[in-house]
């Protein structure tokens, strides 16, 4: 990964290396008929259609302060709405990857966990936990795309929920039709994280340790300020080199947590 892009990927570092696995599931989803179930907190290869609505669910940690007007079901997910933004950046936007080209995406609503996927979410799964940091409650890591779909299946089938995907070696198919756990498309990703805001960031043009768990010492923009600060925003801070506890820092306008990120590459998605 090119090391510019260090910073603005934030929490990127853990989160999509976590593939978000990482992300959002959630535990035992009922059925529905209505509204589209949801989903879990990272990607999955792109789908036919980024407008195409999400309908399986989601996992990951207990939450315990859902915020006022969210739509909650039992097992704690939240409701986002649907609608339209731009995904991807402007041209304008220094150090913007050659496949951020802005485009506008509809997307309807869809269920989410506002947490990351603990490692002791996982391990009660899986049966095992491949994370470097170790703790119940931090994000679980060293997990790979196709650790992550077999954690939705497993997940699923724990429920007796349908599975949305079908494994056979290295191919991976996404049945839509299921009402199990499935992970989050690039687009709901980035919708989710940028929680209807058009900056870098979801909460500005800049991020310190404060809302983001990332290399603090090199934050973004940083090689246009080593001799002369042009930018005071620019500024480094603390670079904690682990992991964190899910909920750790301030949620974005979603209520989603340790997502400051707003927006990922198609190569970063995969979270390698």
């Amino acid at each position: 990964m090119d090391t510019k892009k260090k910073a603005k990927l934030l929490t990127l570092a853990v989160s999509v290396v976590i593939l978000a696995v990482a992300g959002w599931l959630a535990y035992s989803f009922p059925q529905r008929a209505a509204p589209p179930a949801p989903v879990a907190s990272s990607t999955e290869p792109p789908a036919p259609s980024s407008t195409t609505a999400a309908s399986q669910p989601a996992a990951s940690a207990d939450t315990s302060d859902i915020r006022e007007g969210q739509t909650v079901i039992e097992d704690r997910l939240i409701l986002l709405p649907g609608g339209s933004f731009q995904m991807g950046s402007p041209a304008s936007e220094r150090q913007r990857g050659e496949d951020e080209r802005q485009h506008q995406v509809t997307l309807s609503p869809f269920y989410i966990d506002p947490y990351e996927v603990t490692q002791a979410d996982y391990e009660a799964i899986m049966g095992s936990n491949p994370s470097h940091f170790s703790g119940g409650d931090l994000p679980v890591e060293n997990v790979t795309w196709y650790d992550a779909v077999e954690y939705c299946n497993r997940l699923s089938e724990s429920q007796g929920l349908t599975p949305a995907y079908t494994i056979d070696g290295n191919r991976v198919s996404w049945d839509r039709s299921a009402n199990g756990y499935r992970l989050l498309t690039e687009a709901e990703w980035e919708y989710a994280a940028r929680a209807g805001t058009t900056t870098i960031f979801h909460d500005g043009n800049q991020i310190t340790s404060d809302n983001a768990n990332f290399e603090g010492s090199y934050p973004y923009l940083i090689e246009e300020n080593y001799v002369t600060r042009r930018d005071p925003s620019v500024v480094t801070s603390q670079n904690r080199g682990k992991t964190i506890p899910v909920g750790s820092l301030s949620p974005n306008g979603f209520g989603l947590y340790n997502r400051p990120l707003a927006k990922i590459s198609d190569s970063d998605k995969m979270g390698r």
